[in-house]
Formats: structure tokens, C-alpha cells, sequence
């Protein structure tokens, strides 16, 4: 009888664990190795991050990735983990997924204290980061800074070849310094790249220009970028070897931005991943060889797999490069809230989205299914064989979303990866909750909600009081943020009591923001007819500032402000603002039959005034 009950016992045992599911066996393992974090908060102390110390003790590099653009702890935590690897693992360089040359003037701040957080933010275009969360971070990185005890001082850096107005200023500044004769062969096809157009509804970031990556862009470039190797001496002889490196470099950001939308774009995400590990390469060989990075960016962009054989995420190039000095941190969530613009139409503009647990096939759910509500899982310690080991290195559904979100769709919005050859370290949170952003009123324009007037209105500025914005007109926070003021005015008008104004004081500037005044009307009124816009301006503007005015007729509601169909009609800088005295200005264009909207206004590039009356529109008969 013992003998039967053994073997009976032995029979139960190795029938549960042949019951045992791979998800179970997966789970059980999360659960004896996970770190669990005590929380998303900075200034907790660094005891429970202690494990990452481990992970991370030899690399050069730490990436930080995230599953969509808008989750609050996932910032918070991230936040923390930067004070760690700084404050305890000796990591002194911070790069973000935003633009080379702008992010130069975030770093202004971070060292020096020069503007505010907010202003900086606003300066690097994204409204990704543009919330109290990454405030909060900013802040930081300058009271560590301004502690004299740090010796060593954190530096911020941007590492995306997207919006290449910086890079191409001061790469002709450069060259007309020391080539005045390459300066004048190449102006006219590159100088456009270097002038922000910024309009609210685009969020400040560029808008649709097929002209500045057309052939001769091309080749301008090139002639650029060879001129700068062929001649390195003789320039570098009118400078300094740095100011010749930083030039040079710039100079590569806008022949990146013009090949990545070159023939449409068809290359645009290989060679802005590809761009965005060149950078961070250049950025560490000049700091140093004991600097080390702190990278923040999307998981689609830190990670060094992708289904299907992708290769166009950054982590791909920097893993070739740096091999196990790179480690890879991808951020999922379980539950809860987060903030896209909603890509539903018609558009809620900016929205706090919430969502329910993640479905039962996805990476996330499995993570849940521990039951850890903040952990850490390193994909270093996986077993060597078995059902573990195998369903890490296979293919997994992660929620997956950046800037936008149609939540009648949530379909769209998984990737999938294969999590242990995409990341070295899995960072879990159960729930979520939307950022917060530094104004919502950044997005009352934005493109997905379509806003335009009927037909256009107070032309005159004279149904308005002096010191008053004009109605009608788009004035954006960001633009007052800056100090810019958009305002109406009785010092000398054209005629009657009032014109409008934007005054932009001199000082320290963020970015390239160009602030605008402008007015967005439908096109209905006017298609399949000629008009014609007259407007009375002038200007004061010290060089190498300038304004000008502006008509953009467009075809649809865009996509991004990045994808949609070309402008039907846009005179760019042309019709610049040379006189204190006032002139007028006429502009004539054909409105197609399939144009949506029409949109007039001037610009202010740099500081100085610049003043506008009595606008016009007619059809030509």
C-alpha cells in the first residue's frame, strides 16, 4: 500500500506539472525575478533601484524607452531613473528625441540657468514634452547643476533630425564666413530650410514644403557637405577646429532631413533612425570617452528588433556599435490614461484617453498577470533553455502608439516585438495617467480639429480696443510664452484707429519659433476663382531678422503635420517686410476646386516689430 501511494503521489506531481501552462511558467518566473519598485516619485531614494545598478554598471549607454508619448508615471518613473544613473552611476549626458541644434538652447538652461524650463520646452517644438512632468525633470537637472559639489554637470542634448531649421542657420552662417563664393552657389535652394514657419496649427513644427528636398536641394546639399571635407583646413584656418566640427555636423543634420523626405519620403524612417544613432555616436565621441548617456525615446526607436526583419529604430544601430555597452530599457503599461492628439475625425484636439486592461495575447497583460504594480525584468537572466527562455524570444503584441490616437480604432495601435532581442530590461507599470501639459491652450489650433472662419473678419482691427488681441486671428500661447506680443495697437495705423502688431523683444531665444499672426478661412467661397490679397504693412526688424507676409491656400485636413498632400498655393518668404514705413503688399493665386482652406498672416523672424492693416481679399474677375 505505501508503495501504490507513492507512486500515486509521483503520478499527481508529474501530471501538474505537465498541466502547468507555458503562461503559467512565464508567470511564476516574472514573479521570482522581477524588482518591484516602491514608486514612480523622484526623491525616494535609490534603495529598490539598487538591481539596476547591476544591470547597467558597464554601459556607456542607458535607453529609455516609452509606449506612446503621454503616460504620467512613465514619465515620473523615468524621471527617477535619470536621477539615479546620474546621481549614483556617474551617467552625465541626457539625449531626447528632439531636434540637434535647438535642443543646444535647453542645455543653456540646464547649465547656466538662462530663461525658464517653460521657455526652453517651447523652443524644441515637440508638445510631447511639453508637460509639467518633463518640467519637472528640467528642473532638476539645474539644481543638480547649480549644487557645487557636482563637479561633473549633466548636459542635454537632441539627437532627431526632424526640424532642421537650426542646423541649416548655423551651418550658412558658418559658410558665409569662410565661402562667401559656396554661400551664394547654394542660398537659394538651402535658406528655406533655415526659416520656421510657425503656425499653431502645426504646433510649431514644420510644415509641408516639397521645394526644400526636391533634386536641386540635393545637390546643394551635397556640394555643401563636400566643400566642408575638401576645404576643412582653409576653414577651420578662418575659425577653429570646433567651430568647423559643430558647423559640419550641423550641416549633416539638414543633409539627413532632406534625404529622409527626398522622393516622398519613401526612406524617411530608415534614415531618421539611422540619423538619430549617428548623433548620439557624435554627441558621446565629443564629450568624452568617460561620458556616458541617458537616452529618451519611443520604444520603436530605443529597441533593436522590430517584426518582420525592420531594422529602422535607432537601438539597431547603436546595439552594431556598442554591443553589450548599450542597454535597453522598454517601458509598458498595463491600465489607465494617457494623452494623444485624438486622430478620430472630427478631432477632440488634444485628448486624455483611458484604456482597460490590456487583452490577453499582448506582453502586457502577461507582465499584469505577476501582479507586480511597478517592476523590473531583466531579460539577462532568463533561463538558458526551455518554455521561458522561448516565449521572451518570441514575437509579442505591446501597445504601441506616439503623438495621436483614434480610439475607435485600438487595433491599430500594437507593434509587435520580440522582447528579449528588442530590449535588455522590461519596465512595468500597472497603471497609467495622462501628463500634463505646460498649457493646454497650445492646442486650441491644432490641424486635426479643422478650425477656419466662414469668411474673413475683422480685416481692419478697428471693432477692437488698443492693448486687445485681435479677434479673428490665431494668437498662440506658446508664441506669449516666449514674450512675443500679439496685440492691437493705435501708434501710427494706416489709416483709421488701429492695425495689429507683433513685437518680439531682443534677448535670449529658444528655438527658431518664427511667431506669426494669421487667420485660417474656408475655401468654399472662393474655388475655381482667382483672388487677390492686398495688405498694408511695415516693419523694424534689426538684421539678420526679417518678417514677411504669407498666403497658403491648402487641399485637405492633414494627417500629421508632417503627412498629407502638398499646399496648393504658398508663397513662403517671398513677399518679405522691408520698410518702417508703410507699404502694401498684394499677392494673387488661383483657388482650386479642391481646396479646403485659405490661410493669410505675417511672421517675425528674430526680434523686432512688425505691424499689419487694412487686409484685402478679392476675386479677380
Amino acid at each position: 500500500m505505501k508503495v501504490l501511494s507513492i507512486i500515486s503521489l509521483i503520478f499527481v506531481l508529474l501530471t501538474s506539472c505537465k498541466q502547468k501552462s507555458t503562461e503559467d511558467q512565464v508567470s511564476d518566473w516574472i514573479v521570482n525575478h522581477a524588482i518591484p519598485l516602491k514608486t514612480v516619485e523622484a526623491g525616494n531614494g535609490f534603495e529598490d533601484l539598487a538591481p539596476i545598478g547591476k544591470i547597467v554598471r558597464d554601459a556607456r549607454i542607458v535607453s529609455l524607452g516609452e509606449l506612446t508619448h503621454g503616460n504620467r508615471e512613465v514619465f515620473q518613473l523615468k524621471h527617477r531613473l535619470i536621477e539615479y544613473l546620474v546621481t549614483e552611476e556617474g551617467f552625465n549626458l541626457f539625449a531626447l528625441e528632439c531636434p540637434f541644434g535647438e535642443a543646444f538652447d535647453v542645455n543653456q538652461y540646464i547649465l547656466e540657468g538662462i530663461g525658464t524650463p517653460e521657455e526652453a520646452l517651447a523652443g524644441i517644438y515637440f508638445s510631447t514634452w511639453d508637460t509639467k512632468e518633463f518640467t519637472e525633470l528640467l528642473k532638476w537637472m539645474r539644481a543638480y547643476n547649480a549644487d557645487s559639489t557636482h563637479t561633473t554637470k549633466v548636459k542635454f542634448h537632441g539627437f532627431d533630425i526632424q526640424d532642421p531649421e537650426r542646423a541649416a542657420r548655423v551651418m550658412l552662417e558658418y559658410i558665409k564666413k569662410v565661402d562667401i563664393e559656396l554661400y551664394q552657389s547654394v542660398k537659394t535652394e538651402l535658406s528655406i530650410l533655415e526659416i520656421q514657419f510657425s503656425e499653431p496649427i502645426y504646433l510649431g513644427r514644420r510644415p509641408y514644403i516639397p521645394e526644400e528636398y526636391d533634386e536641386a536641394s540635393l545637390l546643394a546639399i551635397k556640394h555643401v557637405m563636400n566643400a566642408f571635407r575638401l576645404n576643412k583646413e582653409s576653414y577651420i584656418s578662418k575659425t577653429t577646429q570646433k567651430e568647423w566640427v559643430r558647423a559640419l555636423h550641423h550641416a549633416r543634420q539638414a543633409e539627413l532631413w532632406i534625404e529622409a523626405c527626398f522622393n516622398d519620403g519613401e526612406n524617411y524612417d530608415e534614415i531618421r533612425d539611422k540619423g538619430q544613432a549617428e548623433n548620439i555616436k557624435w554627441i558621446l565621441d565629443q564629450e568624452g570617452e568617460s561620458s556616458k548617456a541617458i537616452v529618451w525615446a519611443h520604444n520603436c526607436h530605443v529597441s533593436n528588433a522590430s517584426p518582420k526583419d525592420d531594422i529602422n529604430m535607432h537601438g539597431y544601430y547603436l546595439r552594431k556599435m556598442y554591443r553589450d555597452h548599450l542597454k535597453i530599457f522598454g517601458l509598458f503599461f498595463n491600465q489607465g490614461g494617457f494623452k494623444a492628439i485624438d486622430a478620430n475625425m472630427p478631432s477632440k484636439g488634444m485628448f486624455n484617453f483611458s484604456l482597460g486592461q490590456a487583452p490577453p495575447s499582448t506582453l502586457e497583460n502577461t507582465l499584469a498577470s505577476a501582479q507586480h504594480s511597478i517592476a523590473v525584468v531583466n531579460m539577462h537572466e532568463l533561463p538558458k533553455k526551455g518554455p521561458v527562455r522561448e516565449w521572451f524570444y518570441t514575437e509579442r503584441h505591446t501597445r504601441h502608439s506616439g503623438g495621436g490616437y483614434d480610439e475607435k480604432k485600438p487595433e491599430n495601435y500594437f507593434w509587435s516585438y520580440t522582447p528579449a532581442e528588442a530590449y535588455d530590461v522590461l519596465v512595468y507599470l500597472d497603471t497609467t495617467s495622462p501628463v500634463i501639459s505646460v498649457n493646454d491652450d497650445a492646442y486650441e489650433y491644432i490641424w486635426m480639429l479643422n478650425k477656419k472662419l466662414n469668411t474673413p473678419t475683422n480685416l481692419d482691427f478697428e471693432g477692437d480696443s488698443n492693448g486687445e488681441e485681435p479677434s479673428g486671428w490665431m494668437v498662440w500661447s506658446k508664441f506669449q510664452r516666449l514674450g512675443v506680443e500679439l496685440l492691437v495697437t493705435d501708434l501710427n495705423p494706416y489709416q483709421g484707429k488701429h492695425s495689429a502688431m507683433i513685437h518680439r523683444p531682443e534677448g535670449v531665444t529658444f528655438g527658431e519659433i518664427t511667431p506669426s499672426l494669421t487667420q485660417r478661412v474656408d475655401a468654399a467661397p472662393y474655388r475655381g476663382k482667382k483672388i487677390r490679397i492686398t495688405v498694408a504693412v511695415r516693419s523694424e526688424v534689426k538684421d539678420p531678422g526679417f518678417s514677411f507676409f504669407r498666403l497658403v491656400i491648402e487641399p485637405d485636413v492633414l494627417q500629421s503635420a508632417h503627412v498629407g498632400s502638398p499646399p496648393l498655393f504658398d508663397s513662403l518668404d517671398k513677399f518679405r517686410i522691408n520698410s518702417a514705413n508703410w507699404e502694401t503688399i498684394q499677392i494673387e493665386a488661383e483657388v482650386p476646386k479642391i481646396a479646403n482652406t485659405i490661410s493669410f498672416g505675417m511672421y517675425l523672424r528674430d526680434s523686432g516689430t512688425v505691424w499689419i492693416d487694412d487686409v484685402e481679399i478679392d476675386i479677380v474677375e
